[in-house]
């Protein structure tokens, strides 16, 4: 099943289990959170702001990892590493299957 891959299960059923109801909240905040650094990394890969394109992706790795958001948070790496090296073209590919990966995660997170 995809939603298996693109989610790690036994991480958001450990947060299921502590966070009860307020879940929910957290898949909004992760939610409103990830397109709010998509926003910031689109503009900063528009001017070329690799250490901003650095920094938020890492920042969107920690937060999509500890969520359980596997496919996301491999993305985000990815995007931290060229930017590290300057490689900003092929992390505006990269971004753009980041865009479609977030959506797909919190699909399946809302699912659950």
């Amino acid at each position: 099943m995809q939603d298996s891959v693109m989610i790690d299960l036994d991480v958001v059923a450990e947060l299921q289990d502590v966070m009860g109801s307020d879940f929910s909240v957290l898949l909004e905040s992760f939610e409103r959170d990830g397109q709010q650094r998509l926003a910031a990394l689109t503009a900063a890969l528009a001017v070329g702001d690799t250490d901003s394109v650095r920094r938020e992706a890492h920042s969107f790795k920690g937060s999509s990892g500890n969520l359980g958001a596997i496919q996301v948070c491999t993305l985000c790496m990815e995007l931290e590493a060229l930017a590290g090296e300057g490689n900003l073209e092929r992390a505006e590919t990269v971004l753009t299957r980041l865009n479609s990966t977030f959506r797909q995660a919190c699909e399946a997170l809302n699912a659950l």
